[in-house]
């Protein structure tokens, strides 16, 4: 069974051009071009003078196997046109995602954050004087309550600035 022609017809019948792979799959065209830009092997890039080249066997076994995600493309690889194509479709996702509320802008998202940091601020303060109202403690006693909160609320402060200085020098990188 190991006669070199056959076996030389065997990889000849293998390799298929955008057309082919779209009949022998029965998809579309375009079909077959997404499938090139989320990383689906191809053997040989095609222009207006060389033909598109894929190995149906890999093609096939990318597809069972799983195919990369939008997030495993690096666009710096792709032509020019697809490049082009990938950041439009990306801009557009995001701008999809803003609108249905999957994604937040960061400004939304801190001024959120600094209302309940505030919220929270306000009732932690009040701690001491309803403590004195409700509980009748003692005034001393209310006033170390009340350091030990700012105390509580200057370490946290603190720690938020931190985090805000690490995020800046990872956003910098």
């Amino acid at each position: 069974m190991n006669d070199p022609v056959l076996l030389s017809s065997v990889g000849r019948l293998r390799k298929a051009n955008k057309a082919e792979v779209a009949e022998f799959f029965e998809v579309s065209i375009p079909a077959v071009e997404g499938w090139v830009r989320r990383g689906c092997p191809v053997v040989q890039r095609g222009s207006r003078t060389v033909p598109w080249v894929f190995d149906l066997l890999d093609v096939a076994t990318w597809r069972i196997t799983g195919q990369r995600t939008d997030a495993d493309i690096d666009p710096d690889t792709l032509p020019p046109s697809e490049r082009k194509a990938w950041y439009e479709g990306e801009t557009r996702k995001r701008e999809l995602q803003v609108r249905d509320r999957e994604l937040i802008p960061a400004a939304e998202v801190e001024q959120v954050i600094a209302t309940a940091f505030a919220a929270i601020a306000q009732d932690m303060r009040a701690i001491p004087d309803n403590l004195e109202r409700r509980y009748g403690i003692a005034p001393d006693v209310a006033e170390s309550v009340e350091r030990g909160i700012f105390e509580a609320m200057d370490g946290i402060a603190d720690r938020l600035s931190a985090l805000s200085t690490v995020t800046a020098e990872e956003q910098a990188e």
